[in-house]
């Protein structure tokens, strides 16, 4: 296995891996803020509901005075307008749930709080959706444009696409894995407010103080985090290969190779798959190429003929011969 290329692909890991570094510290910002705005409302609704710090289920599901129903229009209802004006159905889907009932029980009034919260979380300007999809585009545009650039310098240059905010769009659609990571995020969602519904009722029900019920709501939301961080790690992984593909297939080659990180953390899987080679259009991830697990840090190389191939910075090309060049240099004339 030629060094110049197993270098260069753990180094363009490592790098997938610093941008989702990058991203992920934004999510938990944008996850911090959530739960900051989760726990004032429910401080709110203790501070209006409870005694001895307490609020029973049944107090709970009593429905909004007149002025609380007509406070929650004038004000939280107005936030939430403000939000569906971004377009996103499931903000519209919420506000026209709520905004035509005459009554509404006090649960179902935090509820909504909570709900526009964590939507606004996944799917708001700086949630997590967004920092996914700038992350993995991000993941691939620098994955490609490196991988080619290493093809140019070891004087096997290709044919190197102009990455337009389309042709991202459009590569980061692929599915590979029975549902896009825009349809995994929204169904994390989906199931975060559903548990924290859960916890409500069950601490409301059990009749929880408010320390109980801040400890059940932050770890509730603290699982957002993880599973966002195990969907870009693998997500990266996935579009990192899915780059490194894409540049043997604009480079004529035929085959590649696996390359596992061989260490205490590496599954069976990956072991057993380091150093198979196998046929570029034969390439399926999570069958023949990475990743081939959640959190994967498997990569591929390419395969040459040993005796064809020259391990050298330089090399001759049809073009002739071929010299190093720094990649900021060599990436302005596609840019």
């Amino acid at each position: 296995m030629p060094k110049y290329w197993e270098e260069r692909a753990i180094q363009r890991e490592i790098e997938s891996q610093i941008i989702a570094d990058k991203y992920l510290a934004r999510m938990d910002d944008s996850l911090r803020q959530a739960q900051q705005d989760v726990m004032r409302q429910i401080d709110s609704f203790y501070a209006r509901y409870s005694t001895d710090n307490r609020i029973t289920l049944s107090e709970a599901k009593k429905y909004l005075t007149s002025k609380e129903l007509k406070e929650f229009n004038e004000v939280d209802l107005k936030r939430f307008r403000a939000m569906a004006l971004s377009g996103n159905p499931r903000y519209e889907n919420l506000l026209k749930a709520i905004s035509f009932r005459v009554r509404i029980s006090r649960l179902e009034a935090l509820n909504a709080k909570i709900e526009m919260t964590m939507m606004d979380l996944y799917g708001g300007s700086k949630g997590l959706q967004e920092y996914t999809y700038t992350g993995l585009a991000e993941v691939y545009k620098n994955s490609y444009q490196h991988f080619m650039y290493d093809f140019a310098m070891a004087g096997a240059p290709g044919a190197v696409k102009v990455l337009t905010n389309d042709t991202i769009k459009e590569i980061l659609t692929y599915n590979w894995s029975g549902k896009e990571f825009s349809s995994r995020i929204w169904g994390h969602q989906d199931d975060s407010i559903a548990s924290v519904r859960q916890a409500l009722e069950r601490s409301f029900a059990a009749g929880h103080s408010i320390g109980r019920v801040t400890k059940d709501i932050m770890e509730k939301t603290d699982v957002v985090y993880s599973r966002a961080e195990a969907l870009v790690r693998t997500e990266s992984n996935f579009f990192h290969g899915l780059a490194a593909q894409n540049s043997y297939i604009d480079s004529d080659l035929e085959k590649y190779e696996v390359l596992a990180t061989l260490d205490i953390r590496t599954s069976d899987i990956c072991r057993e798959q380091d150093g198979e080679i196998y046929n570029v259009v034969d390439y399926q991830p999570g069958i023949n190429a990475n990743p081939f697990h959640v959190r994967c840090r498997t990569t591929t190389i390419p395969w040459f003929d040993e005796s064809e191939y020259m391990e050298q910075e330089q090399r001759q090309s049809k073009d002739g011969l071929i010299d190093s060049v720094p990649f900021e240099k060599w990436i302005k004339q596609y840019e």
